[in-house]
C-alpha cells in the first residue's frame, strides 16, 4: 500500500494523545467510516463541533479516510494493516481499534469503491438460438437464418439483458471484431 508522505505524517498525529484524545480519535474514526459509505454532507458540520483544533481534526479525518480507502483498495487483511500501522509507530490500542473498524467495514468500503467510475457493464453470459425466417410482410419469401443473441451484463450489483437479432454475416463480423479485440488486448499485455 502506498500513501503520500504527507498522509503518513498526518497519521502519526494519531499517536500523540496531546493532539487528539481517545474520545476524539474514536469520533473521527467513526466519522471517517461513515463518510465513505454514507452521506458526506453531514460530516462537515460534525467536524466543526468535535474539537477546538478544527484544521488539525480535518487533516486527521482526511488521512484516516485515505488510509481506510487505500487499505480496502489493496484488499489488505488485518495483519497487513497492523504491520503497516506499526511502521508508523501508532499506539497499540489505537492500532487495534483502526484494524477492528477496518475489518468490520471492509466489504462496505470495497462495494462503495466499485461504484466509482464509469466502467461499461461486464458481459457475464451469452445465450443464443437460431431461427429460420421464411417470410416477411414486405416480400413473399426470404429464406434467411436469423440468430437471436442475448448478453447478460452486470454493472455494479444490477444484472441486465441486451438482446439483438442478426444474420450470419453480421454474427461473423461480430465474432471477427471480438477476436480482433482479444488479439489487441493480448498484444498490449505482452508489451
Amino acid at each position: 500500500m502506498e500513501l503520500s508522505r504527507d498522509i503518513m505524517d498526518g497519521l502519526t498525529n494519531i499517536l500523540n494523545t496531546n493532539i487528539i484524545t481517545d474520545d476524539i480519535f474514536l469520533q473521527i474514526l467513526d466519522m471517517a467510516t461513515s463518510y465513505i459509505y454514507e452521506n458526506p454532507a453531514e460530516i462537515k458540520c460534525i467536524i466543526k463541533t468535535v474539537d477546538s483544533k478544527p484544521i488539525l481534526t480535518k487533516k486527521i479525518f482526511a488521512d484516516m479516510v485515505c488510509l481506510l480507502v487505500e487499505a480496502a483498495r489493496y484488499d489488505l487483511d488485518e495483519e497487513s494493516l497492523r504491520n503497516f500501522l506499526n511502521l508508523l509507530y501508532i499506539d497499540e490500542k489505537r492500532t487495534n481499534k483502526l484494524c477492528e473498524v477496518y475489518i468490520n467495514n471492509k466489504t462496505a468500503i470495497q462495494s462503495q469503491l466499485e461504484l466509482i467510475g464509469s466502467n461499461p457493464p461486464h458481459i457475464i453470459d451469452v445465450d443464443w438460438h437460431l431461427d429460420y425466417c421464411v417470410k416477411l410482410d414486405m416480400c413473399n419469401s426470404l429464406g434467411v437464418p436469423l440468430y437471436h443473441v442475448r448478453f447478460t451484463t452486470k454493472e455494479h450489483e444490477t444484472t441486465n439483458h441486451v438482446t439483438f437479432s442478426c444474420t450470419i454475416q453480421q454474427l461473423q463480423e461480430l465474432v471477427f471484431k471480438l477476436k480482433d479485440a482479444i488479439r489487441y488486448s493480448e498484444k498490449l499485455t505482452n508489451v
